[in-house]
């Protein structure tokens, strides 16, 4: 039986896991408790692919831990910059580098004292 994404099956009697509907279990779940003796918070799909539920393919892992790994994977790759005091290149994360640009800075700086500098100098 399918939930979204996952695959439900009929859970043990001595499955220790929360059940769905009171009988039911997610299938990766279940596979991870039976090779590995427990549960931990979150069981993450090494391949991303939801339906691959074998052991191998299964680790256990955090809230928080599971969380940056998925964040890890979304994010933006860096933007690089000429710093405007010095001219060395900087990497600057994407998201952060288009919130810049949507309000209004047009320089960058390879450190917070070059843009002191760049700022008094009279530059502009």
């Amino acid at each position: 039986m399918k939930n979204g994404e996952y695959e439900l099956v009929i859970a043990p009697e001595d499955y220790p896991g929360k059940k769905y509907r009171g009988r039911y279990c997610y299938e990766h779940r279940l596979v991870y408790w039976r090779a590995h003796g427990s549960l931990p918070p979150i069981v993450h799909h090494r391949n991303e692919k939801k339906r691959d539920n074998a052991s191998k393919n299964l680790e256990g892992s955090s809230p928080s831990e599971h969380a940056a790994r998925h964040n890890r994977a979304r994010r933006k790759p860096d933007v690089i910059v000429s710093c405007g005091w010095c001219g060395i290149d900087v990497a600057i994360a994407g998201r952060k580098y288009r919130w810049k640009i949507s309000c209004g800075q047009k320089r960058f700086f390879c450190s917070r004292s070059h843009g002191a500098k760049y700022q008094f100098s009279g530059r502009r």
